[in-house]
């Protein structure tokens, strides 16, 4: 789908990523759900994707499976996220913009994806890695954003 979008395109569709992460918050702060839970779950969905554009590529089969090698790059971040540190997370989110953009945009990926999903999940992606960074920071209490309070993380010290 070689599409090349215009500046005006590129900023509509990336303030519409904002807007999704911005329901992203809503939707934890409605649901009681930890952000960091709500934004892996979300990486990697929008990591499959990817793979669902890639099976309408030409050479779809090896398409498909390098679309999987970046679930698995990018579900390891998020599954990192909820098990050991939620900067895991904002990792995965601050990176999928460079391999979506790269990929999908400006490289071979193009073929299939469509630009204005991909300048979409661009924004969507930092935007949602920006608040999920902003969350853990600002944590009351000395609980963060995985939930753990600060003097009971296992191998603290404290």
């Amino acid at each position: 789908m070689l599409q090349t979008l215009d500046t005006m395109e590129i900023a509509l569709f990336l303030g519409l990523g904002v807007v999704f992460a911005a329901g992203l918050v809503i939707l934890s702060r409605w649901s009681n759900v930890r952000p960091t839970l709500l934004a892996a779950y979300a990486l990697i969905a929008v990591s499959f994707l990817y793979v669902g554009f890639a099976t309408s590529a030409e050479q779809s089969g090896t398409w498909v499976g390098f679309e999987m090698t970046g679930v698995a790059i990018f579900g390891t971040l998020a599954g990192l996220s909820m098990i050991i540190s939620p900067w895991f997370v904002v990792a995965g989110l601050a990176l999928h913009p460079v391999w979506a953009l790269y990929i999908h945009y400006y490289g071979a990926g193009r073929d299939f994806a469509p630009g204005p999903f991909v300048w979409a999940t661009a924004g969507f992606d930092a935007a949602a890695a920006l608040v999920v960074a902003f969350m853990i920071v600002t944590a009351k209490n000395g609980v963060g954003a995985a939930g753990k309070s600060a003097s009971k993380r296992k191998g603290d010290g404290r």
